[in-house]
């Protein structure tokens, strides 16, 4: 892999390049707490010649506040898209394909909604959403549970990296798989060093600045409705069968088991105009670390189909 720096200022944004910059461009986006390294997989699957393809320019944008990026005092989602469209106006010229994993699923349908002229074709990997929760529709459930969110997110992290020291890479590795158990150790082991950084006293800690973690803060499945609807690109959309493991952890309170309802996300791909949506049966949430050889087949197939 290539490593790349892009200048949006105030921030400085790493990536990671694989393939001919004269082939047709894929810029990949990863997701929250993760880093650029960890669809390096997925790129260089992309960039690779095949039968019936010369591969894709693959270019993995490292959000800000993440991995080898900036940290940044502002981390609305207007603001992740001002660094993708930094990347898409710098290396893609006048056509690109998409792909973002979870908030990077959401970056590229907004993104390709708002700037449909520049993509061709949009993959988005758990880029839906959690799964619909009891207080939706209740007004003042909804604000409690909003006010929990500014608490956890921004209110609590006013300082930056708060959280302990590592002991090093071998412990990375270990709270890695600990979380993600299909994931690969091998992978893992490669992932590791690029989720923290060296800290002040030549220690490490993690790379990702917790501050970013209100990106999500105030949005609605009505809100992304919006920029679905407007999505004029061809399509796909990837879901983890098993990401109520993920959602259950996370989101996980009384009345909410992390599961979609029945119907529930028939009702969110019928926004879409061209969308074509796969189940990962043997995927959580991290679709790239459990089913990695699924995850490069189904999109090279789509973007060979879809991205001419």
């Amino acid at each position: 892999m290539q490593e790349l720096e892009f200048s949006n200022p105030p921030v400085t944004l790493n990536a990671l390049a694989a393939g001919d910059p004269q082939r047709p461009c894929v810029i990949l986006v990863h997701g929250l707490r993760d880093t650029a390294w960890a669809l390096a997989p997925l790129a260089e699957a992309l960039a690779q010649p095949g039968t019936a393809h010369g591969g894709y320019y693959a270019v993995i944008l490292e959000l800000r506040g993440h991995g080898g990026s900036s940290h940044s005092d502002g981390y609305a989602m207007a603001n992740f898209l001002a660094d993708l469209h930094c990347v898409v106006n710098t290396v893609a010229g006048n056509r690109c394909a998409l792909f973002g994993h979870s908030l990077g699923g959401h970056l590229v349908t907004r993104y390709a909604a708002l700037f449909p002229a520049a993509v061709a074709a949009v993959i988005a990997a758990e880029g839906l959403g959690p799964p619909r929760r009891p207080h939706v529709g209740d007004e003042a459930a909804e604000l409690a549970a909003y006010r929990e969110m500014l608490e956890n997110r921004v209110l609590r992290h006013i300082k930056r990296n708060p959280g302990g020291k590592l002991s090093g890479i071998d412990e990375v590795c270990a709270r890695l798989l600990k979380n993600n158990p299909r994931l690969h150790p091998q992978l893992a082991h490669d992932i590791a060093p690029h989720l923290v950084r060296k800290s002040a006293d030549g220690g490490l800690q993690w790379a990702f600045d917790p501050r970013a973690s209100s990106v999500f803060l105030g949005t609605s499945e009505a809100d992304n409705a919006r920029f679905w609807r407007a999505l004029q690109a061809p399509t796909c959309l990837i879901s983890g069968a098993l990401s109520y493991e993920y959602w259950g952890r996370e989101l996980g309170g009384s009345g909410f088991s992390g599961q979609f309802a029945e119907g529930e996300m028939e009702q969110r791909l019928a926004h879409f105009r061209h969308a074509e949506h796969h189940w990962f049966d043997k995927s959580g949430h991290m679709v790239h670390y459990d089913e990695p050889q699924r995850l490069a087949q189904l999109s090279r197939k789509f973007l060979e189909e879809n991205y001419v």
